[in-house]
């Protein structure tokens, strides 16, 4: 077999793999980049009215013969593999042929189609395979085994690829102290040892860790701890600013919702995402059962549905409605996720100064435009700011433990801008490749 890493062997995000036997090619995640080639934040509204060929020229598509629509000379590529729903797995996911046949969880595809109705990104994905953790499928030439991992996006796996007697581990993005723990403990015990390479995802050795050991990093058990404190020591409103598809963490901030007493109040693009998500998981979602979840309908986003005849939507929730009026009345009691295209709403919730604003996101977004305008925001209404959040990836420790299960021949840095750091943790053979570079397992 033949591996090609596209995008991903120095640098964090626009993740993409292929993985090729005599007869047959597939692809592992076709991802947006987070970053372009100068360290610049990777804007792809810079991009979106250019011609898909030309993004090829300019390397902002990965150069890769028989997927793209346009590309009609070679022979198309068996599949696709998406590894979890995050646009940096995914993202360019729509310049595909429309023959090619997707493989991700049946979750993640829901994730992705709400993602393309609330959100600016574009794209569908109508020939598709579910996966399930454990359970092997044939692609081309390829046995394929796909494993659930604990990850901050809903539905993430990592995937075992075997073809003319080698295997490959493709780790995906993980961690192990989310709140799938079992998850990750159960790939440990299935996952086969002895394989021959592993393309290992090192996201942390980029935030200067010296791998101190286990704990690095808080559980999300800490997280609703931590938050518990906070809702205590104050008796103002509190904001919440994290991502609605980190299920993890809406859980965290909804169980400390009930150790306080608070109304935990979510938009109704969350409240889909949870509704669409019920059915894999125990989690908290709009209805009877939760009765403190009350939905809010901020103006834009009820905008962009209306544009969109997508009006059922919304009405869904409409019984779970909370009102600016029915918030700015019982504040000490609201504990409410906002994002910055809810200013113009916030702007008319009163009883907002001196509350208390939780920031559960990677600190680097601080940096964005929109999060300035926020951050304005809070400095007029004299908010208390705190920053509670716990990474999505693996302590190294974790990454140890990875290694010393499987005894890879190979480890293939990934997803990451410090693949030199491999040497200094692992006691296994370390291949740093280039992107586009071809590498014989």
């Amino acid at each position: 077999m033949k591996i090609i890493i596209h995008r991903g062997t120095h640098e964090i995000g626009g993740s993409c793999v292929e993985i090729q036997s005599k007869k047959s090619r597939i692809l592992i995640d076709i991802g947006m980049p987070l970053v372009k080639e100068d360290g610049d934040r990777f804007n792809f509204k810079e991009h979106e009215n250019t011609p898909g060929p030309e993004l090829v020229k300019e390397k902002v598509l990965p150069d890769i013969g028989g997927v793209y629509a346009w590309d009609t000379d070679k022979k198309l590529i068996d599949g696709v593999l998406i590894s979890h729903p995050h646009i940096d797995h995914y993202g360019f996911f729509d310049y595909l042929n429309k023959d090619i046949c997707f493989y991700l969880g049946e979750a993640a595809k829901k994730m992705i189609d709400l993602t393309v109705i609330f959100t600016p990104v574009r794209g569908s994905i109508s020939n598709y395979h579910p996966i399930e953790s454990g359970k092997s499928f044939r692609c081309g030439d390829f046995k394929i085994t796909p494993y659930l991992m604990d990850h901050s996006a809903f539905d993430s796996y990592a995937f075992l690829v075997e073809a003319e007697g080698k295997r490959i581990i493709y780790s995906g993005d993980f961690r192990e102290h989310g709140r799938k723990q079992k998850a990750f403990q159960w790939f440990l015990e299935h996952a086969p040892e002895d394989i021959d390479v592993l393309l290992l995802e090192g996201t942390v050795l980029d935030r200067g860790l010296k791998g101190k050991g286990a704990g690095e990093f808080k559980s999300e058990t800490e997280i609703e701890d931590e938050t518990v404190k906070l809702l205590e020591a104050s008796e103002k409103m509190t904001l919440l600013y994290f991502s609605a598809q980190n299920i993890d963490r809406l859980v965290s901030f909804y169980r400390a919702s009930l150790r306080t007493g608070k109304i935990f109040v979510i938009d109704f693009y969350t409240a889909n995402i949870l509704g669409c998500l019920k059915d894999y998981a125990m989690i908290p979602y709009p209805s009877e059962n939760y009765a403190n979840i009350r939905v809010f309908f901020p103006y834009w986003l009820c905008e962009r549905i209306r544009r969109q005849d997508s009006q059922d939507l919304m009405y869904k929730y409409k019984s779970y409605k909370i009102t600016k009026k029915e918030i700015s009345g019982r504040s000490e009691e609201i504990m409410m996720m906002v994002r910055p295209s809810m200013l113009k709403d916030l702007e008319l919730i009163k009883n907002m100064e001196g509350a208390a604003f939780i920031y559960s996101l990677w600190e680097g977004y601080l940096q964005d435009y929109s999060m300035q305008k926020m951050m304005r925001f809070i400095k007029k209404k004299k908010m208390n700011f705190y920053q509670v959040h716990t990474s999505g990836h693996a302590e190294i420790d974790t990454l140890k433990k990875v290694v010393k299960k499987l005894k890879p021949g190979k480890i293939i840095p990934i997803h990451t801008f410090h693949p030199d750091k491999y040497a200094d943790l692992f006691n296994r053979k370390i291949e740093q490749v280039s992107d586009g570079e071809v590498f014989e397992v």
